[in-house]
This record gives C-alpha cells, sequence and structure tokens, in this order.
C-alpha cells in the first residue's frame, strides 16, 4: 500500500475532507464520528458553566470541511486523532487560505504543509515537513443520490503500478460527484457511473489519471510514478523504513507479484535475471532442491551465502546433505548423496509483499558477520482492515525434459571371449532405438494457496495455506509441502503501542529425491544401457527370486546373483534402485516471530522483537539385499538420520526521528542483539561397514529389515553431531538529512562471538559510512530530469570462523564406525585466529527522466576480503593432518547497471521494460607467507576427484578448476601415442594445471510487461556470459561409446588429430574413435577436453495473462494466464545446463556428474478473489 509516511516510520493515516462527504469506502466511520463529536457539542452548549471562548471552539475537522466548502480546498490528515482537536474558529474568512490555517492551528501543536494550490497536510510541529506529494485535487459537489446517479452502471477494475503490482489505497472518484472508492489491498474497485462521467485516480506518489467512461464497465489502469517516488519507503536493515532518495548504497526492490507470475517451488529461483549482481545456481535435486546464490562474486572459503531477514529477523538457512564428491557421497562410503532442501525454499511466495536486496557490506553492516556476503530481506504480507478478503491461487504446469545427454542408440555392446556383454556401446550396430523416454515421464508441479485478511483499525488478521505437490520426472519421485502462516497485528493506547506477531509452520516431505554422482544413481543405468538389449523388460522386471536365497534379488543385464555376477558400483537396473534403494526425507518446521514497540514521544520509539525458529530433519535410506556390496552389505543396508536446528534471537532497539534544527534531520537506531544457535544436532546411524578387520559379522542381522534394532552390536556405526555458537551484539546507525538533498549515514556494531572464544579476538568491531547528494534538489536542472543522485559507501564487515575451531574437541569420531579417536586438527601454533576482514567501496549514481518512465541506476563497487579461514594440511612431523589459520586476500570488483523505462503508454497499451547488468572480476590476491605456506599458495575447495578440482589459487581466481591435461611439447603440440595416435595424458603433478573458472565474466537480464486492455505479456530473457564447466558425463558416455560423438567419430572414419608422436614424428590425420575416446574420456581421463564455454541465454519466463470481466457479485477479481519456464536456450555450448550444479556448497560448482536433465515447464495459473 502506498501511503502518507511520517517520518517516525508510524504508518500514516490519509482523510481527505471533502465539501459533503467522504469516499464511499470511509463513509460509515467518518458519519459516526461526526455525530459522536455533533453529539459532543451538543452536551457542551448545555453546559452553562463553559465560558464565551469555549463555546466558540469548534473540531478541527469541522473548521477544515467549512473551509473545503468555501475556499474550495481539500485536506489530509497525518494521523486522524488531529481532527478532534478543538480550535478557534476562522476569524477573517476573506483571508489569505495560508494565513488562516496559521491562525486556525495556533497553539495546537499541529502544523500545515502546502502540497498544492489545492491541497494541504496536517501533520504535528515534530513532523519533518520535507515530503513531497503530488495529489489530484478532486471536487465533490451536489446531490451524490441524484437520479443519473442512481441509474449508473456498476463500473469495476484494477489500478497496477509500472511493474504490474497492484496499488492499494487509491483514491477512485467520479469526478463532479460525492461518489468514491478506495482500491483493495489487490489494487480492485468498484462504484457507479454513468456513461459520459469521468473517474479521477489519485494516489500519494503517482500521478493523477483520468478515464472518460463509455460502454465500458470494466477499467484497469497503471499509474505512472511521480516525483513523490523518490519518497517511497524502502526497507532497510533491522527493519528500518528509509526513503529512497535517502539511501546511500545500492538495493533492488521485487514485489511480491513478481514472485508468483511464473511459481517455482522454491522462490529464489524468482529472483533470476531479475537482480543485477545475483548469480543462482540450482542443485539438481528435483522440485524443492537447494539453491546457491552469491552476490558480488565469492568472497570467503567459508560461506559465500547471503543473509535471509524476514521482517527485521534473520534467518538460518542451511542445505542439509549436500554431496561432497563426484561420487554423490555425503554420510560415509557409497551413501547417497542428497539435498534436503534449503529453510528459504519453505517460504509460502504468496505471503511476501516485497523483496529488497542488499547487496554490499555497507547495506547490511548492521547485521554484521551475518550479512557479509549481503543480505535478502524480505516483507511478509499483513493482515488489513475491512471487510474480509479471501484469495484462491492454483497453479498447474508440466515439466518435460528438454536437455538430456546426446547418446547414440545404433550400435550395440561388444563381448569378451566368455559370450558375456560389456558394458559398453563399441559393438555392431544392432541398437534397438533410443529408450531413455519411456524412462522419463511428464512432471507435474501443482501449487494452491488460499489466504484471507480482515481487521479493523485497532487490529489485523492475516492467514494462508499453500500446498506444492510435485510428482517428478523421475518415476517414484515425489515430493510434497504444506505451509501455514498466521499473523496478527494490534494497536492499543491511542495506537502507541503496537503488537506483530507471526507464526509459520511447515510440514515437507520427499521420495526418492533425483540425486548427482556415480552412486545410487538412478539415470546411469538408463545412459548405460546396452543399445542391443530390450530396457522394458528390465524395466518390468528389475527383481527375480533367488533360490539361495528365497528372497527377490537385482535383475540387470550383467547381474546373476545365484551365480556370484553381481554387476557393476555404478550401473544397476534404475528401477531396483528406485524401488529397492528407496530414499525419503522430511522436514518439520516452526518460524515464529513477535515484535513490541512503543512511541514514547512523537519522535523516539522503543522496540523489542524476539524469534524462534526450529527443524527437525529425517532421513532414510533402505537398501535390500543383494544390491552392490560397494554400497550395501550382505543383508542390504540402513541408514536413518535426524538433525535438529534451534536457532533464537532477539533485539531492542531505540529508534528516533527527529529535526535537529529546521534544516537538520536525525534518523537514529541504537541497541543490542543475541543470536543463539543449535544446529546440525545431527545423528546417523548406518548400518554399512566398508571393512571389518577383526571378521565379525557387521551390518543388518536380518535381511531387508530395516529398524534400528535389527543392525548387529558390533561395533556400529552411530555418529552423534552438534554445532553450538552465540553472537551477542550491540550497534548502531546515524542519518542525518540536510535542506532534504544531503545525506549521512553512520553504522557501527560489535560483536562478542563464541565461536572466537579463547582468543584475543572474541569482541570484533565494524562499521560503515555512507553519503548521498540529490543534485536535483541542489540544482536547476532540465525539468526532464525527475532525479540526479550520486552516492558513496564504505564498510568494513567481519565474518566469523566456525563453531569450535579456537578450541577443538580431545577426541572426535571415526568417520565409518562408532569408535572415539585422537583429533588431530589444531590452530596453527603461535597464531591466534580471528574474524575475516571484508571492506567494500562503492560509488553510485541513480536518475530519472520523463516523469519517471526512464531511469538508470550504475553501480561500482571494490570489495577486499582480508584473513581468510582455511583449514590447511599440517605437516607430518607435527602430529597433527588439519591446521586452522586466518590467510589470503581475495578481491572482487565490478559494476552494475539497472535501467527500466516505459517506452509505450496510452490508453489501452503500456509497456514496460527493465535491463540488469553485471560483471565481477575475482582475483584471489594473497594466499601465501612466509613461515606458513609453501611453493605456490593453494587450497583446495575438495578432493581432487575424477579429474575434477576446485581450488583458490594465489593470482587465480575463486573456484578455479584444475584437471588432467593432455601432454604438449615446449610449443604446444599435442604428443601422441605411437601406435594409436590418441592423446597422451600428462603425468599426475602435485600441483595440478588450471584450465577454466565456472563463474560468469557477466550477467544480464531483460524483464518486459506488455499490458493491452485486459490482456498481459510478461516475459524474460536473462543470460550468462563467459566462464567454463566441465561435464564428467560425456567424459564417460565417449569412452564407453554412448554418446552421439562416438557414433558420429565411428560414421566419419575416426576423429581428425593434429600432433607429435611419441617418436618425435608428426602426425596428422584421423584417430580410430575408441581408441581416441577412449585415452581422453572416462572419470579419470582428460578433463581439458570436457571443459565448455558456460556462456547460456534463456527464455526464463513466459506468462500470458487476462484479467476476466466480472459479472457475479462477490468476486473481486479472476485472474488467467498461461506460464511457461525455462522454455528454451537462445544459446548454450554446454552439454547440460551450466546453471545447475552439484551441491550448493564450494566444491562441485561448474561440473556435471549424471545430474537430473533440466526440465520445461508450462501450465496454468488461476487467481481468484472474494
Amino acid at each position: 500500500m502506498r501511503s502518507f509516511q511520517r517520518r517516525t516510520g508510524s504508518l500514516a493515516i490519509v482523510l481527505g475532507i471533502q465539501l459533503a462527504c467522504l469516499p464511499a469506502s470511509f463513509s460509515q466511520e467518518s458519519y459516526a464520528w461526526m455525530d459522536k463529536h455533533k453529539n459532543n457539542r451538543q452536551s457542551s452548549s448545555a453546559n452553562t458553566q463553559q465560558d464565551d471562548s469555549s463555546r466558540k471552539q469548534q473540531t478541527l475537522f469541522k473548521v477544515l470541511k467549512d473551509l473545503n466548502k468555501t475556499k474550495g480546498v481539500y485536506f489530509l490528515f497525518a494521523d486522524q486523532s488531529f481532527g478532534e482537536k478543538m480550535v478557534n474558529p476562522v476569524k477573517n474568512e476573506s483571508a489569505d487560505i495560508e494565513k488562516i490555517l496559521t491562525q486556525v492551528l495556533e497553539g495546537t501543536g499541529l502544523k500545515y504543509k502546502k502540497v498544492n494550490e489545492k491541497t494541504f497536510v496536517i501533520l504535528s510541529v515534530k513532523e519533518n515537513t520535507k515530503n513531497e506529494y503530488n495529489l489530484a485535487p478532486v471536487t465533490f459537489s451536489g446531490n451524490d443520490r441524484s437520479q443519473d446517479a442512481q441509474s449508473a452502471e456498476t463500473v469495476k477494475g484494477r489500478v497496477t503500478d509500472s511493474t504490474g503490482a497492484p496499488v492499494a489505497g487509491v483514491s477512485v472518484t467520479v469526478k463532479g460527484t460525492r461518489r468514491g472508492t478506495t482500491t483493495s489491498s489487490s489494487g480492485d474497485f468498484s462504484l457507479e457511473a454513468n456513461k459520459g462521467e469521468t473517474i479521477v485516480f489519485s494516489a500519494v506518489g503517482y500521478n493523477p489519471q483520468e478515464v472518460l467512461i463509455g460502454d465500458q464497465t470494466s477499467v484497469n489502469i497503471s499509474l505512472v510514478a511521480s516525483g513523490a517516488q523518490l519518497n517511497e519507503v524502502v526497507v532497510t536493515a533491522l527493519g528500518i523504513n528509509r526513503r529512497s532518495k535517502s539511501i546511500t548504497y545500492s538495493t533492488q526492490k521485487i514485489n511480491g507479484e513478481q514472485l508468483t507470475t511464473v511459481k517455482d517451488p522454491n522462490l529464489i529461483n524468482s529472483l533470476n535475471g531479475k537482480v543485477a549482481g545475483l548469480t543462482i545456481n540450482r542443485s539438481a535435486s528435483g522440485a524443492g532442491g537447494s539453491v546457491k546464490v552469491v552476490m558480488r562474486g565469492n568472497k570467503s572459503t567459508q560461506n559465500n551465502s547471503p543473509l535471509y531477514v524476514i521482517d527485521g529477523i534473520p534467518m538460518y538457512n542451511t542445505s542439509l546433505g549436500q554431496p561432497d564428491n563426484a561420487f554423490g557421497e555425503s554420510n560415509g562410503s557409497g551413501s547417497p548423496g542428497r539435498d534436503g532442501g534449503d529453510a528459504i525454499s519453505n517460504i509460502n511466495p504468496e505471503d511476501i509483499e516485497s523483496m529488497q536486496v542488499l547487496k554490499g557490506a555497507s547495506a547490511a553492516a548492521l547485521y554484521g558477520s551475518q550479512a557479509a556476503n549481503g543480505a535478502i530481506l524480505i516483507t511478509t504480507k499483513k493482515g488489513r482492515s475491512g471487510a474480509a478478503r479471501i484469495t484462491l491461487t492454483s497453479s498447474l504446469t508440466l515439466d518435460r525434459v528438454m536437455l538430456k545427454p546426446e547418446a547414440q542408440f545404433d550400435y550395440g555392446q561388444t563381448y569378451a571371449p566368455d559370450g558375456s556383454g560389456n558394458e559398453d556401446g563399441w559393438g555392431e550396430k544392432n541398437g534397438k532405438g533410443d529408450f531413455t523416454n519411456d524412462f522419463f515421464r511428464t512432471g507435474i508441479t501443482w501449487i494452491n494457496g488460499i489466504n484471507l485478511t480482515a481487521g479493523s483499525d485497532r487490529a489485523q488478521t492475516y492467514f494462508s495455506y499453500s500446498n506444492t505437490e510435485n510428482k517428478g520426472v523421475i518415476p517414484t519421485n515425489r515430493f510434497n509441502r504444506h505451509t501455514f502462516t498466521f499473523r496478527e497485528t494490534a494497536k492499543f493506547f491511542n495506537d502507541k503501542f503496537t503488537v506483530d506477531g507471526f507464526v509459520t509452520l511447515t510440514r515437507q516431505s520427499s521420495d526418492n529425491r533425483p540425486v548427482s554422482g556415480f552412486y545410487n544413481n538412478p539415470v546411469i543405468g538408463v545412459y548405460y544401457f546396452p543399445r542391443n538389449l530390450d530396457f522394458n523388460d528390465y524395466k518390468n522386471n528389475f527383481e527375480v527370486l533367488s533360490g539361495l536365497r528365497a528372497l527377490n534379488v537385482h535383475r540387470w543385464w550383467n547381474v546373476d546373483y545365484d551365480k556370484g555376477k553381481l554387476g557393476g558400483n555404478f550401473s544397476q537396473n534404475p528401477y531396483w534402485i528406485l524401488e529397492r534403494n528407496r530414499r525419503e526425507d522430511s522436514r518439520d518446521r516452526a518460524f515464529s516471530s513477535l515484535a513490541l514497540k512503543y512511541a514514547l514521544t512523537p519522535w523516539l520509539s522503543i522496540q523489542a522483537r524476539g524469534n524462534y525458529d526450529m527443524a527437525v530433519d529425517d532421513y532414510e535410506s533402505r537398501m535390500h539385499a543383494s544390491t552392490n556390496t560397494t554400497l550395501a552389505d550382505y543383508n542390504g543396508r540402513f541408514i536413518y538420520s535426524r538433525s535438529k536446528d534451534n536457532v533464537a534471537y532477539g533485539d531492542v532497539l531505540a529508534l528516533l526521528n527527529t529535526d535537529l534544527t529546521p534544516d537538520l534531520t536525525l534518523n537514529a537506531t541504537v541497541g543490542a542483539s543475541i543470536n543463539d544457535a543449535k544446529v546440525t544436532d545431527q545423528l546417523v546411524l548406518d548400518s554399512y561397514r566398508a571393512a571389518d578387520p577383526s571378521g565379525n559379522q557387521f551390518g543388518l542381522s536380518i535381511a531387508n529389515v530395516f529398524t534400528a534394532q535389527n543392525i548387529l552390536p558390533v561395533n556400529p556405526n552411530r555418529q552423534q553431531s552438534v554445532v553450538k555458537y552465540q553472537t551477542q551484539s550491540v550497534l548502531g546507525s546515524a542519518s542525518l538529512g540536510y535542506k532534504d538533498f544531503l545525506f549521512l549515514d553512520l553504522t557501527a556494531r560489535n560483536d562478542w562471538s563464541s565461536t572466537l572464544a579463547f582468543t584475543p579476538n572474541i569482541s570484533f568491531f565494524y562499521y560503515s559510512a555512507g553519503a548521498t547528494a540529490v543534485v536535483n534538489e541542489i540544482l536547476q536542472l532540465p525539468a526532464a530530469i525527475d532525479l540526479a543522485k550520486f552516492r558513496v559507501s564504505y564498510a568494513k564487515v567481519g565474518n566469523s570462523v566456525r563453531a569450535f575451531a579456537t578450541r577443538p574437541p580431545d577426541y572426535t569420531q571415526s568417520p565409518n564406525s562408532s569408535q572415539l579417536v585422537k583429533n588431530t586438527q589444531a590452530s596453527f601454533p603461535g597464531k591466534n585466529l580471528k574474524p575475516e576482514d571484508n571492506r567494500s567501496l562503492e560509488f553510485g549514481t541513480e536518475w530519472r527522466f520523463l516523469k519517471n518512465r526512464l531511469g538508470i541506476d550504475i553501480t561500482y563497487y571494490k570489495n577486499d576480503n582480508y584473513d581468510q579461514y582455511f583449514e590447511t594440511p599440517a605437516p607430518a612431523a607435527s602430529g597433527y593432518t588439519t591446521y586452522f589459520l586466518n590467510l589470503g586476500h581475495i578481491q572482487n570488483k565490478g559494476w552494475e547497471i539497472m535501467l527500466n523505462a516505459v517506452p509505450v503508454k496510452t490508453k489501452d497499451l503500456e509497456w514496460s521494460t527493465a535491463v540488469n547488468f553485471a560483471s565481477n572480476k575475482n582475483k584471489v590476491v594473497k594466499l601465501s607467507e612466509e613461515g606458513i605456506t609453501s611453493g605456490v599458495g593453494q587450497f583446495n575447495l575438495g578432493l581432487f576427484d575424477n579429474t575434477f578440482g576446485p581450488v583458490v589459487r594465489e593470482g587465480g581466481s575463486f573456484g578455479d578448476i584444475t584437471s588432467n591435461v593432455a601432454t604438449r611439447d615446449e610449443k604446444g603440440n599435442l604428443i601422441l601415442d605411437d601406435v594409436t595416435g590418441a592423446p597422451i595424458r600428462m603425468q599426475q603433478q602435485t600441483i595440478r594445471p588450471v584450465i577454466g573458472n565456472p563463474n560468469p565474466d557477466f550477467t544480464a537480464g531483460w524483464n518486459n510487461t506488455i499490458r493491452y486492455k485486459r490482456l498481459s505479456l510478461n516475459f524474460l530473457f536473462d543470460g550468462r556470459f563467459g566462464g567454463e564447466v566441465m561435464s564428467l558425463t560425456q567424459a564417460e558416455l565417449d569412452a564407453l561409446g554412448f554418446s552421439k560423438a562416438s557414433a558420429d567419430a565411428r560414421e566419419a572414419g575416426g576423429v581428425y588429430v593434429k600432433g607429435i608422436k611419441q617418436n618425435g614424428t608428426a602426425f596428422e590425420g584421423k584417430v580410430n574413435a575408441r581408441d581416441y575416446y577412449g585415452a581422453i574420456g572416462k572419470r579419470d581421463g582428460i578433463g581439458e577436453f570436457y571443459l565448455y564455454d558456460a556462456t547460456a541465454v534463456r527464455l526464463r519466463e513466459l506468462s500470458i495473462g487476462y484479467a476476466v470481466p466480472l459479472k457475479w457479485k462477490g468476486i473481486r477479481e479472476l485472474n488467467v494466464s498461461l506460464v511457461g519456464h525455462n522454455l528454451f536456450f537462445v544459446k548454450r555450448d554446454a552439454p547440460f545446463d551450466p546453471e545447475v550444479s552439484m551441491s550448493t556448497g564450494n566444491r562441485l560448482q561448474g561440473v556435471d556428474v549424471f545430474g537430473l536433465p533440466t526440465t520445461r515447464s508450462m501450465g496454468l495459473n488461476v487467481k481468484v478473489g472474494f
């Protein structure tokens, strides 16, 4: 809702006083209020003890109503209670209106603000008068219930802004009459009007518009922001409201409607392509999967995710069970890696009013180390006063696989001398055709919701329920989530005391969530299946009765259990994995918050807030007997995991907003906060033992009975862990404004972090400073310039180390058993751990032109992160395996540009467009230190694994990809095998060469909304340009002869190669396809041949909507739209979607290992309001 806002941050109550009555939606309350005071005055007049001066006084409401009638002017109250004040009557009715107002308001503690010649705002003398407004004066005259009015038609419609978001509280009146109303929270209105009459739309912050009524009974308009848009309220750190033109750093707002036009089970995916400088990678785990969000480049080896803040309260966001190697393991040897989804995905998108993205350290400095990587502030919906409103939403989309590996289906398998078939596609041309479509199915995502809002002026209620149901493209994969939200807001003691509380409950579950990696992955069996065999035979009969064990066992083309043929580690019957190696996970989460605020004076408030966030995640994996013994024991394998997160947060703030002088304003905050967390409180029970030198039996006692009681008691594998930390903080901020065109921001915060206990650095201080100059209010610029603003900011923030690093426990658990072993991790000798030191400098400028129809925002930033926290290998002689230390310097610098425009705007047609661009250059400036590191400064983000290794290396960039490379001579010529002519892999080196980096050089997005009468079209193109990614999927399929490339090479007579043979002779010609791909392919092949340009441009979102004309009583709105998501690529070079990652951690970015194929979604959205 756009409304007049007091500088104290309290919600203003806008009350227009017209000649005869108020708009219809306020009339009942207003007349009751007038009658009450009329009775009071009559009673007062009857009192014979009252003196003459008292009898002459009138309520301000009555005086202003008379002035409206005699002077034709209009008034707005900043607080409705002002109307009750008793004031002296007008002494000279012929005087100038401003002189009259000065005389009437004298001694009342009130003053007036002139908006234009016909409109005035009545506000407290404590109120800042710098705000600008552009209100349309509306004349009400004549008898509202005239004959024409009684025969008028009902006109309905909707009012939106230039982004398509609904605008609430818009005054909608019939010009020259008393008929009027205001728009609802969804922008809808309904009133009576005759043909030939004019409807006037006016709202604070927008240019007024008039529409002549003809034969139409529906009017939908889009308001254009006026110069008052500069005073739009922006939510900043700690939930503090600021005017947009006073902000000293880069921020970007996303309205709730932009998140729900094309829905996604994880709402963060809906930000993709819409925010400059924001990079989002999806995990390859289907609906409800986690996302990796990075703002302005990777800064830390620990964590690069932003902080999520819900209505001013920080939220703990975690992603459980992320794979940590190319096999997909996360809980030990052979364990199925899985993505349990992140906490932010639990939020119902329909509950969101808006998102404010704070990209730099300056913007988020008040949140401390939690927001070292930026912050995303989420403002949720509240209840609204008035009659109950119910909104139903439903979204149904069909998901189809759009990007599978390019495979061949012509060539069958080869055979061993004993006649058994090999796992390859290098045989004869006897394939049976493409069978992969028989495996992948059409997925369905169905998102349904209801929300209800109701309330009075004193209390408002909001309730919502949402259900997300997904049937994935992989058989047996299902995902379900229920979300309930209840929120109550109330005011007491003459609106001085505000209570705002809400609770969100989430229950979600998933069956056979898709995984990546070589282990327990059903898609490998699909891609590796010999082309000359019948896939459907194994689809319908994935198990067979074992005569030896009298139970059903795994059936696959290379498995004969009773004969001891157990097949391979990677390739199993995909239906055996899905039906007999089932995985289930669930989450129960409660997020609650309570905020209390009391206004001590008009310029000073005290606020206390508290939050409790609890989540319980359960996971089970049940592998039946006869699963390959690399993954399960003789009787099968049972894994059970329970993880609990408990986070409590509280803060107390004093909020001050006052005028120090007529030209100098101060907005200040001081307070303290505490954040207490007990997270990843995890218990893992695993029946599997990789090896047992004692010779004792282990695993499950009875085959296929998956309970804790059935695990043999001899040294079972039980793991328990917990992470605890607490941060106590004091903080303060001050924002000074001079004549409403110069602004200075200062913030300071000191943290005491338990993770740095037992060191001198347990307390650390950081700060920020920023300045803004609104040049168009300083200099006389051309009228076409609505805003010319320059800003600069600098911040220094910290990033704490992981829990228990400063004092590790004496003992820890062995990874695959319950045994305690001596801890071999410690801080580097003689070095005290300290927080990472993040310093950020930002310059920006913002311009708006042509009554806000054209705008541009440009930002340059430079971020330097010192004292990175590392866990590095310790020298063997030290007795330790790992040292913890601070080291290094990582730098990010770049540009962000946001351009928005309304190129076309007519009565029936409007086109609004927005373009965003961001570039980032990441550099590891320093990663070595004399006496601590030796040789090349390098930190491995993960183990070198299957020819892929991500590193941080001095002189390089964060996440550089190292790999095996081909042998070359000093001139760069390939060295070829003397016999086959194929390239030769370079001998293994201690320091492998960097061959690429997955991070893009720049990103861009182009978002459009076109509205024609009741029709709307929304589409979003976005792209990432530059960077490299690796595909181990392609490497494997090439080596085994299953890829289309291998078949094409056979058809062409080989692969063209040019180089120098080992014997020194030059060679140029074709090499046998099997020899060539056998040399460079496989998971341990020559990785440089499987590196691809990560550039990808796509049509991400498309929506075609229609607002249905309403002829049914009780229905406020009905909108229907066809939607599409990820419809096609305009450009893509990699054989997979570069945006999809195997994990949301730092280890597996930019590599594909048999991930879930990217899907295309199309469907229907329906929204009905009552």
